[in-house]
């Protein structure tokens, strides 16, 4: 299913999967923000595209 996530800076991120929308997720939180976010959180806090 596909899903997505909008974080607080405004960046809209959309994955097929789980796993590419973790991934998407992990690296722009890591790269931009200096964050790590568990597959958890991210699942928790994601919504159908």
């Amino acid at each position: 299913m596909k899903k997505v996530i909008c974080p607080p800076c405004g960046t809209e991120i959309r994955g097929e999967t789980d796993d590419e929308l973790v991934r998407k997720v992990q690296e722009h939180a890591k790269r931009e923000h200096g964050r790590d976010l568990t597959r958890e959180h991210i699942l928790a806090v994601a919504e159908a595209a």
